[in-house]
């Protein structure tokens, strides 16, 4: 096994530090060829905007794995899917896989979804992810979809934004998201990548779906601070990006990913993943 991650971000790094740790050889992609902290792999640069940064043949050398974790455009356009797939095509791959969003469900007003319910995105960035899937689905290549609802993890969590002054409790019962700590991201992805089932598409979510502001709660109780007021929803000024997701709410069915790739959820809920979070930092203090 040899893999590529596309687009080595947030997620893609810890996959990368994941699979070294496991001796497994890792090519990665950015836009600008940035060798990652802490990670001695080759790194390449790729990206796609007004002109192309092809991806050198080295990047591609060996490759058998290959992760796309870049997010479309504001157009819509999947560099991979724009401007690699002749390439990904011709190459001996058994895996591909693509990141994408339980947003593609829409809005179920609270219903459960899993990965046979129908996909009717109603923002436009759930819409370009969809038709970013669907490309991927009907290309030939050994394609494997992952819909992902909130990531967090060390660095990018609500006690971050707790700390900072960011956080908001809204107020509006009943309304709750799923959401899925990285680490449950990279073991799913990894059991995949040993088990390809081409054509397959998994919702990588945590057991429970809640409300944000127990969220908030939770994470200010780990911290000893008090969580910020609570704020009615239709008077909570909301930038457009926040805004889009409370338009919509769904709960998030993760039976595939345990019954099909035998996936135990590092952390099954909020609770574990920020308490791991919290004790991380704990550590790191100690040196």
């Amino acid at each position: 096994m040899k893999v590529l991650i596309l687009g080595c971000g947030y997620t893609g790094t810890y996959l990368a530090r994941y699979l070294t740790q496991r001796k497994v050889e890792v090519h990665a992609t950015n836009r600008l060829g940035t060798a990652l902290k802490g990670l001695n792999i080759p790194v390449f640069p790729f990206a796609y905007s007004a002109t192309v940064t092809p991806l050198p043949e080295a990047a591609l050398d060996g490759i058998t794995h290959v992760l796309n974790s870049i997010p479309p455009d504001d157009q819509g356009i999947d560099p991979v899917a724009a401007s690699l797939m002749p390439t990904l095509n011709r190459s001996p791959l058994t895996w591909f896989g693509y990141l994408s969003t339980t947003g593609v469900y829409g809005d179920t007003q609270g219903a459960w979804v899993d990965e046979k319910s129908p996909v009717q995105p109603q923002n436009v960035r759930s819409q370009h992810r969809a038709a970013i899937e669907a490309t991927f689905l009907q290309s030939g290549l050994p394609t494997h979809v992952f819909r992902l609802p909130g990531i967090y993890g060390p660095g990018s969590s609500t006690l971050d934004r707790l700390r900072s002054g960011k956080a908001k409790q809204i107020d509006r019962p009943g309304h709750v998201f799923s959401r899925i700590h990285v680490d449950d991201i990279v073991q799913t992805v990894w059991a995949s990548m040993r088990s390809p089932n081409p054509g397959s598409i998994y919702n990588v979510a945590d057991d429970e779906p809640c409300e944000p502001s127990t969220l908030i709660l939770a994470g200010a109780k780990l911290l000893g601070i008090s969580a910020p007021p609570p704020q009615l929803y239709n008077a909570a000024e909301l930038s457009s990006m926040a805004a889009s997701f409370w338009k919509e709410c769904r709960r998030v069915n993760n039976t595939k990913i345990k019954q099909e790739l035998g996936v135990q959820l590092i952390h099954p809920t909020y609770r574990e993943g920020l308490r791991s979070i919290w004790e991380l930092e704990q550590r790191a203090k100690l040196g």
